[in-house]
Formats: C-alpha cells, structure tokens, sequence
C-alpha cells in the first residue's frame, strides 16, 4: 500500500511540474508570436490616378472586400454575377469570376 501511494504522490508532483512547463512556455511563446501577427501599416508611396475598370453594362457594386492584397468587387446586374479582382497598388484588374446557373441534373 505503501508503494501505491509513494507513486500516486510522484505521479501528482509530475502532473504539476508538466502543467507549471506547459504554462510557462505558453506564457513565453505568446509574446513572439503577438509581435509576429501584427502587420506592419500598408503605406501608399504614390497615386496611380484614374482607371477604368471594365463593367458590363447595367451592372452595379453591391459590395467591396479586401482580402489578401486584394480589393473584389461584386457586380450585379442584368447578366450572371460577377467578382473583379484587383490589385490596389497599381488599380489593374487581376481577374475576374463570372458565376453561371449550372442546367438542373437529369432526373
């Protein structure tokens, strides 16, 4: 009885010393990895002026994100919706997603 006890008291102390480990290089972890996060302010170093991004005619923006470098614009409109994507240094149009109706699948 002795002995199980001696190793339930060894097993204890090493949960806490794991735990107290685990804690520790959390706790030291956490600020290299606050310090990687945060992104340095994107600065403009000249204006590109106007460009004419090209939009089928009777459409409109119905929303702007930014995403990865990246300004899209949804375009709806008459015709199928569309996604342009462009690139904000240089206002150049990058690509764009035309999204068509698929024809339902035979039955």
């Amino acid at each position: 009885m002795k002995a199980i006890k001696a190793l339930v008291a060894f097993m204890g102390v090493l949960l806490i010393a794991g735990l107290a480990l685990l804690g520790w290089g959390l706790y030291s972890q956490a600020g290299k990895l606050a310090t990687k996060t945060k992104s340095a302010p994107v600065a403009v170093t000249e204006d590109f002026g106007a460009v004419a991004v090209p939009v089928p005619a009777g459409s409109r923006v119905e929303q702007v994100l930014v995403a990865a470098e990246r300004v899209v614009l949804r375009l709806t409109g008459p015709g199928p919706e569309r996604f342009v994507v462009l690139d904000p240094a240089s206002g150049a149009v990058s690509g764009s997603f035309v999204l068509t109706p698929e024809a339902p699948a035979p039955r």
